[in-house]
């Protein structure tokens, strides 16, 4: 998990728009394995351990995001170890819960999609002396997961949840246009493009991950923001090692005029297609 704190930077948290508190809650602690952490009216947060990784908000009349959008495609939940997502599975294959999987070669995940239609990646790393890299961009494949192997790990205990040191492991999101996707993730918020070369998308990290974040096109260059009056992110946080990488980060916002607001402990920023992105340093 040290791709996920410091000298790193990396994805801290996320907020949603959810249209009904309770399912959402329902869904997240009984089908994804999170707990609730703090309680107030219309909001919950929630995370493994004591660590906050998802902020939930009940909106006034939300209608449903439209299938085709710009925004979040996932978030992405990273799993200490490999036997962990092993009894992950297990849970959902003996309990019917449909879900997607894949081997990236760096990782094995499992997707699914919340009762808004959010996208959830559930991972575990690969060990990463196996990750191949040729000529500065990782290997990373869309193979089907081995799921008998992956199963021989799993745990004879039952399942009660996420473990701790569950992390936010990175995030996807729906552009519109990649160079204008590098241009604020790359020029701006200082991550390096680690896969340029895959069909319509670009994936970018630091410290030679292979990737804090993924931006795609698929949904096209017309595709619609997610408005405030839909269900779906309301933001999600970018946590830079320390103030001085933070502080760097700001100054090249201003510096090509994007506007930022203070915030707390966190600078927001509006990335092209309308996502919030709240820019903050480990610690804080």
């Amino acid at each position: 998990m040290h791709y996920q704190q410091p000298p790193q930077t990396y994805i801290g948290q996320v907020k949603l728009r959810v249209a009904d508190l309770a399912q959402s809650v329902a869904y997240y602690t009984k089908v994804i394995g999170l707990h609730i952490i703090e309680e107030e009216q219309g909001k919950v947060s929630l995370g493994t351990g004591n660590k906050i990784l998802l902020y939930l908000e009940e909106g006034q009349n939300l209608q449903r995001m439209p299938d085709r959008h710009a925004g979040l495609y996932h978030f992405a939940l990273l799993l200490p170890t490999r036997a962990d997502l092993a009894d992950v599975v297990k849970f959902y294959v003996l309990n019917r819960v449909p879900f997607g999987a894949s081997d990236h070669g760096v990782s094995e995940a499992i997707y699914l999609n919340d009762p808004d239609g959010n996208g959830i990646e559930i991972y575990a790393d690969k060990p990463d002396k196996g990750w191949k890299w040729i000529d500065g961009e990782i290997q990373m494949t869309t193979d089907p997961l081995d799921g008998d192997s992956l199963l021989k790990e799993a745990s004879e205990e039952e399942w009660t949840g996420l473990p701790d040191g569950t992390v936010m492991g990175h995030i996807h999101l729906y552009m519109r246009h990649l160079g204008e996707a590098a241009a604020f993730y790359n020029n701006v918020l200082g991550f390096q493009a680690v896969v340029s070369s895959y069909p319509g998308a670009l994936f970018v990290s630091t410290g030679s991950y292979h990737h804090h974040i993924g931006l795609n096109t698929w949904h096209g260059a017309n595709a619609p923001s997610v408005s405030p009056d839909e269900a779906g992110m309301e933001w999600f946080t970018i946590v830079f090692p320390d103030e001085e990488n933070l502080q760097a980060a700001i100054k090249r916002a201003e510096s090509v005029g994007l506007p930022i607001k203070l915030e707390m402990n966190s600078y927001t920023l509006i990335d092209p297609v309308g996502s919030k992105v709240r820019l903050t340093a480990h610690g804080h």
